[in-house]
């Protein structure tokens, strides 16, 4: 199934109307149809992907001698759970009631770019208390973004 985006107040949003209007028209009359409208809130970014797992995990896990993918998604995990909060699980195994990706049902949904950036901010302060620096990995932003 397509996915259009209305931007406001974009220029093309005349465009996409159209584009989901003949979409819609298509559609057989000999089915029942779902539509579902939703406000759309741009998912994180992957270089916030990449510098949680890359660059903030990386430099924490060089720190406490963990290493390799199955010692970083058990860090992501308790991140997640000090983050987020904790909940029992299957055979009395404590869970995070929600991930980067998945909601407190456990339905895919990831978190935008904002909350992101929070869960960032988080990880960066709980290393620091254990003197864990972890560098900003663009020091210009506030000048990129000025520009």
């Amino acid at each position: 199934m397509p996915r259009y985006v209305l931007n406001a107040n974009g220029r093309e949003r005349p465009q996409v109307l159209a584009n989901a209007h003949a979409f819609l028209d298509r559609l057989p009359e000999s089915k029942s149809w779902q539509l579902v409208i939703e406000e759309y809130v741009p998912e994180r970014t992957l270089q916030q992907n990449k510098t949680t797992f890359g660059l903030a995990y990386k430099r924490i896990m060089d720190a406490v001698g963990l290493s390799g993918d199955a010692e970083k998604k058990r860090l992501h995990h308790d991140m997640c759970g000090d983050y987020f909060g904790w909940t029992d699980g299957p055979l009395g195994h404590r869970r995070p009631v929600r991930t980067t990706t998945t909601n407190e049902r456990g339905e895919r949904d990831v978190l935008d770019r904002h909350e992101m950036g929070k869960f960032y901010e988080f990880i960066v302060r709980t290393a620091s208390e254990y003197n864990i620096v972890i560098p900003d990995p663009n020091p210009f932003w506030k000048m990129d973004r000025a520009a």
